[in-house]
């Protein structure tokens, strides 16, 4: 582990897009993006704009780009997995700085869109009118049914060799999840049908009371199905208008040990995805305007909105950035890597730490 994790890692990185189906799920059939190393040959290709990876998220969104290269050779070697799950109305490559980032240290990460809850159904949403509200909240309550059940998927199919040329870079001994939001959530329900995670990095999962009705979601999650020691570490924002503090801090209460949280201060729900500020702002004005294609008498939007704060008054995007990679990294590597040093890392004063980078963090 380098002295600052949240340093891009040796290694160029590679990415490649596959399709699973679950036949037992009337043939529910999802998009996987999966990260990688890649071999020396494309070292700066993933930097290039020239030749780094771009995609569109959507049916008439803007082209968007990530550092790795499409099709790259992967490296020689074996390396741990990790499983990410998006968060509502989101996509397979919302956190790609986290993704490639970890890729670039040495982890093959896999990211499934969970259909039904992708922005792109969010835009057909949109385009349809208020009218789908309804069906929408439907299509939630079968998201929180499909999504553990898609994780299991896409380990079932990089763990089991279906792709020749993923499957000889997974170390099948060494899985993490980690989330954001009702990724997040996903991470942790996982973990209560699925033993093969040894490490889970939730990140402002979806829990407790708050105006979403997340206490909904944490009353499916049995912690004590894990059945195990699962290291833990919950990452939350502080003024999160979206999942409350106080939920997150009765997670983190009940987590068996080993098991550590962090709170980013003056931070809000979306600081630790790509593009926190323009998504802050969409988020916001959506809300307020009534919009949002969801009408249930018990959501207050238009409050939610009011709490979530112009993003000029929180902490910068970069901030956000910089403590999900570090510690996200950091926990991988401690737990899936057996690094001292990186455990070391984590056991120590990590407010000092980003105190000194400017971060204010608080560690628990």
């Amino acid at each position: 582990m380098p002295q600052l994790p949240s340093e891009r890692g040796p290694a160029p990185v590679g990415v490649k897009t596959l399709e699973v189906r679950d036949d037992a799920r009337a043939g529910r059939t999802l998009p996987v993006e999966v990260w990688y190393p890649a071999e020396e040959s494309h070292r700066g290709q993933d930097l290039d704009a020239a030749t780094l990876d771009r995609f569109e998220i959507a049916a008439g969104l803007p082209e968007m780009s990530q550092q790795a290269v499409r099709g790259a050779r992967p490296a020689a070697g074996s390396f741990p997995l990790v499983f990410f799950s998006h968060g509502a109305t989101s996509h397979r490559r919302s956190s790609a700085e986290l993704l490639t980032h970890l890729a670039s240290h040495g982890y093959v990460v896999a990211s499934a869109d969970h259909v039904g809850n992708t922005i792109g159904d969010l835009v057909h949403d949109l385009q349809g009118g208020r009218e789908r509200g309804e069906a929408r909240m439907t299509e939630m309550d079968a998201s929180a049914a499909n999504r553990p059940l898609d994780a299991v998927l896409v380990l079932d199919t990089l763990l089991g060799g279906a792709d020749e040329e993923i499957a000889p870079l997974v170390d099948a001994t060494r899985v993490g999840t980690c989330g954001v939001s009702f990724g997040g959530w996903t991470s942790l329900a996982l973990n209560c049908i699925d033993s093969r995670p040894r490490a889970s990095f939730p990140i402002v999962p979806a829990w407790g009371p708050g105006p979403l009705k997340t206490e909904a979601l944490s009353a499916l999650v049995r912690l004590e199905d894990w059945g195990r020691p699962l290291p833990t570490f919950v990452l939350a924002a502080e003024r999160d208008a979206l999942i409350l503090l106080p939920a997150l801090r009765d997670l983190h209460a009940k987590l068996s040990a080993p098991k550590r949280m962090a709170v980013l201060r003056n931070a809000g729900h979306v600081h630790f995805v790509d593009g926190a500020e323009r998504r802050h702002e969409e988020l916001r004005t959506m809300w307020a305007s009534g919009q949002l294609p969801i009408t249930d008498p018990d959501i207050d939007f238009a409050a939610v909105a009011e709490a979530s704060r112009p993003f000029s008054e929180l902490c910068p995007a970069a901030h956000g950035a910089a403590v999900v990679k570090a510690l996200c990294l950091a926990h991988m590597d401690a737990h899936l890597k057996d690094d001292p040093q990186a455990a070391n890392w984590l056991a120590g004063d990590l407010a000092a730490e980003f105190a000194a980078q400017g971060i204010d963090l608080e560690a628990v």
